[in-house]
């Protein structure tokens, strides 16, 4: 077996995907800072505000900037907060996984009982990104924006074939008899295929059902955009997807008429961290050196995504691959 030979036609295949997924990945300028006009933290805020949390990302679980359990603690800490007359939702999420997905969507629909909870999509909410925007009040996106992707996937990469050219052949030794169908050495029996559609299929009708009670529609009418549907922001428009064309300017002046209040409403930020303090003026994403790679993400299901865009996906995806031969071997 040439070994050398082996990786380096996996790495020209992933290679090739994350070229075709970096032409489909499709972004929009945005006019709005990142930044707010106020450097004030919603927790120390000395006069009413509108509270800004952002979603960027992959979403997945756990306790690091961005992670969902974070986002959870941000809402929480807005609603509770009585300087805070409204929640900001800054989205920019291909999705993510499921369960860190619904937590959040939960938490905005328990906040936006008490106080206004509005979404601005930037360049794109699918599917995860999407599932928690329909929880707010109102939806903005640009015209740019990718909207929807409503649906759930599993991917589950197949290498038998390329290992069976190289004489590589992978023993999994279990208890249990299907604890190894999410390994990518073999093709799925049929019980395993099916298990999967039925996983995917309860996932996707909770899906529907969510957007449906957060934007107030009938469930019929959000089938009509799902099935892992696409649109712009001008097309979510005519599809009632999102409320309104625009940014945090527009979704403010919106949130005033929600609270029917003339009042000045600075955007506050989202308390930093400590580890966020300490990378912000080097530019380095602490999120994503605390979070789980995407790639192995992947290789679990089911997840609600896009797309993970460019290059990073293959070696994300690699990085996952590798994971789960070393468990296999």
């Amino acid at each position: 077996m040439d070994r050398a030979r082996l990786v380096t036609a996996l790495a020209l295949m992933f290679a090739m995907i994350a070229v075709i997924l970096s032409f489909v990945n499709i972004g929009v300028s945005s006019s709005d800072s990142p930044f707010t006009s106020s450097t004030e933290s919603f927790l120390t805020a000395g006069r009413a505000g509108v509270a800004l949390i952002e979603v960027n990302g992959v979403i997945q679980d756990g306790y690091y900037p961005g992670g969902a359990d974070k986002i959870v603690e941000q809402l929480g800490q807005a609603e509770e907060n009585a300087a805070v007359r409204a929640v900001l939702l800054s989205i920019n999420s291909p999705g993510g996984a499921v369960g860190a997905t619904k937590k959040i969507y939960d938490r905005v629909m328990r906040v936006r009982l008490v106080k206004p909870v509005v979404a601005v999509i930037t360049d794109v909410a699918a599917s995860g990104g999407y599932y928690i925007a329909s929880a707010c009040d109102q939806i903005f996106a640009y015209e740019g924006s990718i909207v929807g992707s409503i649906g759930v996937i599993s991917i589950r990469p197949n290498i038998s074939g390329l290992l069976n050219q190289y004489g590589v052949r992978v023993e999994a030794l279990k208890a249990g008899r299907y604890k190894d169908m999410s390994y990518p050495f073999r093709e799925l029996t049929a019980d395993e295929r099916e298990m999967y559609e039925r996983l995917l299929n309860d996932s996707y009708q909770q899906f529907l059902e969510d957007v449906s009670k957060g934007r107030k529609k009938a469930k019929d009418d959000v089938i009509k955009w799902g099935e892992g549907r696409i649109f712009s922001g001008r097309e979510a428009r005519s599809q009632q997807m999102i409320d309104e064309i625009g940014g945090r300017a527009e979704a403010v002046t919106a949130i005033k008429i929600l609270l029917k209040t003339d009042q000045d409403l600075p955007l506050l930020r989202a308390p930093k961290s400590m580890l966020e303090q300490l990378f912000s003026e080097t530019g380095v994403n602490a999120g994503g050196l605390a979070s789980r790679s995407p790639g192995r993400m992947l290789l679990q299901a089911p997840v609600l995504y896009l797309y993970p865009g460019g290059a990073g996906f293959a070696l994300d995806l690699m990085e996952g691959l590798s994971t789960s031969a070393a468990r296999g071997r």
